[in-house]
């Protein structure tokens, strides 16, 4: 099983405060210049915290006027997401002039000036562990809402334990983290963390039943002599814990793994694969096998992305459905790549039935491909979008459906919509589609409006997640079989650009970091490709599907000739059920990093694939330099070729 939703996330309903043009904490009479507080969390919504404040919540707040300073306020919240000041504790607008909010969570009374002391020692209620953080209502005046939108600035590891027929019961599993800092001051004016030297065992907040466990743990730029252990039954299973290269974990990211007890799955040695990592959305940290037999095994990649749809180049795999579209309108959802008044650019599909102020009547859909859950066990269904107008605008409806290939459309309830016409994106939070697992399915957006000043919608960023096997999008055609001779990269010279990154290395979750288009320094053709160093492992990645039980070439030509970068090739086999196969590790990732050279260098590897192996993950990454930590260099990469020999 897969564990989600284990942070807060979403928008929380708006906040009202009370205040007057001073702060006289006896005065109880309201005017002009009371204060609205539009309060929201970025992040994930999770149980183990909550899906809303609860009562008793306590939040921190600062305002900062020309004149003065009001310090660690303590509001409290309610069940319905109201905070209310507690006893002599109201802000109050000034007089003249504006004011600057900063707000945290959870409220302490012992600070030290604007220094909170943080520990992640007690993991045993992960919401009083958490720390949120708001630093961006700057020059507010008196009578504007004041948007407080809250961050997190800790980071999360969750794991979804399973085991095989040896161990039906993993009741009372305990698992621990070692070797890492649990200590930390915070500065509330700057928003930044700095730990303490303080390593201690973290014991992970591990259910019942011994399925989920999850810890919220200070950010670290390294994971060097970082342990896990999984303790059952008084038998103990170590692992070095790993991810994204070894870089470590960062503020405000989630990590999730998949781990698999066992007692007899006969593997030497358990590793992880890397994780690829975005803002607190569920990425996979890797599977870990754990044996209290002979040892561990490997099997990377439990959770599999099988829609992840960016409308960055087009509407990609999706299709626009008018179902009454009067003749003389032009348009009623349509891609937009910018506005004639801002000239901005954007990646969204948009839903708008604004024409000449005449009212129309209409309605539109934007439908995904089919998605094959086949093999899928927990499916997340995610998205966000903006709203021009409040959500209940009677002039526009703005609905989301799931279907199984074939049958009726059945709308999906319980995720956010946006409010107010700040042209702010917010994610829908996770959406479960497992009843669905084992079918193939479609998703659609559907737009209706009944009048030209309709609520417009902007969508953007769909993705489906799945534990297990999966399926993914189901392609209208087949690829071909590999030919000997050909490259079956595409666009392996990085010659061809969409808006930021190559065609077909156009996934920003796989080809991570600043990647330009770089027209001078090359190796052949008219571009190459430009990745620079930073303080986690950047890299490029494309796959292709390959035969098993031939023979192959894998080679690119590279340029490292800066001090404070590095690379190192990455490759990947994976099978059928899309799980990564080490018959060849050793051969196709590389263990030393790149020395500097003043001349363009080719790496070259031929290997017979496995019989099991039916795609190839060519993945090169870019590091900052080893030894000094020092980021901000350039590798320059060129001439991809992924060839069949024989």
């Amino acid at each position: 099983m897969r564990v989600s939703n284990l942070l807060i996330m979403g928008a929380l309903s708006a906040l009202v405060f009370t205040g007057c043009t001073n702060n006289d904490d006896n005065s109880e009479w309201l005017d002009s210049n009371s204060v609205t507080f539009n309060s929201r969390i970025d992040g994930l919504q999770t149980k183990a915290s909550k899906d809303v404040w609860s009562n008793g919540d306590e939040v921190g707040i600062f305002m900062t006027t020309q004149t003065a300073e009001f310090a660690n306020k303590k509001y409290v919240a309610s069940d319905g997401g109201t905070l209310t000041a507690a006893p002599g504790q109201t802000l109050r607008y000034p007089e003249e002039g504006t004011a600057n909010f900063i707000a945290y969570y959870p409220y302490s009374a012992s600070l030290n000036g604007k220094t909170l002391a943080v520990s992640v020692d007690n993991q045993a209620d992960p919401a009083k562990v958490d720390l949120l953080y708001s630093d961006n209502a700057k020059a507010i005046a008196a009578g504007e809402a004041v948007d407080l939108a809250f961050k997190h600035k800790l980071s999360q590891i969750v794991i979804a334990v399973g085991s095989d027929e040896t161990l039906p019961d993993i009741s009372g599993l305990k698992i621990s983290l070692s070797g890492m800092n649990t200590q930390a001051d915070f500065n509330l004016a700057d928003g930044t963390l700095a730990a303490k030297e303080s390593k201690a065992n973290i014991d992970m907040n591990v259910s019942a039943d011994g399925t989920t466990a999850e810890a919220i743990i200070l950010p670290t730029t390294t994971l060097d002599g970082v342990k896990m252990t999984f303790v059952l039954d008084g038998k103990t299973f170590e692992w070095p814990v790993s991810v994204n290269g070894g870089a470590g974990f960062e503020a405000g990211y989630k990590y999730t793994y998949t781990a698999t007890l066992s007692t007899e799955n006969g593997k030497p040695a358990v590793t992880m694969g890397g994780a690829s990592i975005e803002s607190w959305t569920d990425q996979p940290g890797g599977d870990i096998n754990v044996d209290f037999g002979e040892g561990g095994g490997e099997q990377p990649e439990g959770e599999k992305v099988l829609l992840d749809e960016k409308f960055d180049s087009g509407i990609g795999a999706f299709t626009i459905e008018d179902k009454t579209k009067p003749s003389e309108l032009d348009y009623i959802w349509k891609f937009d790549k910018g506005t004639t008044n801002s000239g901005s650019e954007y990646a969204y599909m948009k839903a708008s039935a604004f024409k000449d102020k005449t009212k129309y009547e209409s309605e539109s859909w934007l439908v995904s491909p089919e998605v094959d859950l086949a093999g899928a066990t927990t499916i997340t269904f995610t998205f966000e979008h903006a709203i021009n107008k409040a959500a209940g605008d009677v002039k526009a409806n703005h609905k989301v459906y799931a279907k199984e290939v074939g049958g009726e459309w059945q709308e999906l309830t319980g995720f956010i919509y946006p409010a107010g016409t700040d042209w702010n994106f917010i994610g829908s939070g996770d959406i479960d589609l497992s009843s669905y697992k084992g079918k193939k399915i479609q998703i659609g957006f559907q737009y209706t409006s009944t009048a030209s000043s309709a609520a417009t919608w902007e969508l953007k960023n769909v993705k489906i997640v799945a534990d297990g096997e999966g399926g993914g999008t189901v392609e209208p055609e087949p690829e071909p079989e590999p030919t000997p001779g050909n490259n079956l990269l595409i666009n392996p010279g990085f010659e061809e650009w969409g808006e930021k990154l190559p065609i077909k290395w156009d996934n920003s979750k796989y080809n991570t970091g600043e990647i330009v288009k770089e027209a001078t320094i090359k190796h052949s053709g008219d571009y190459s490709l430009r990745q620079t160093s930073g303080n986690k492992t950047n890299k490029i990645q494309q796959e292709a599907e390959v035969l098993g039980g031939k023979k192959y070439r894998l080679s690119y030509w590279f340029l490292d000739n800066d001090a404070k970068a590095s690379s190192r090739y990455w490759f990947a086999l994976v099978d059928a059920n899309g799980q990564s196969v080490d018959d060849l590790k050793a051969e196709i990732q590389q263990e030393e990093y790149s020395v500097d050279n003043p001349d363009w260098q080719q790496v070259k590897i031929e290997i017979t694939m496995p019989e099991n192996v039916v795609k190839v993950r060519f993945e090169i990454r870019t590091y900052r330099n080893m030894t000094t930590n020092e980021a901000g260099g350039y590798i320059y990469y060129d001439d991809m070729e992924l060839i069949q020999l024989d």
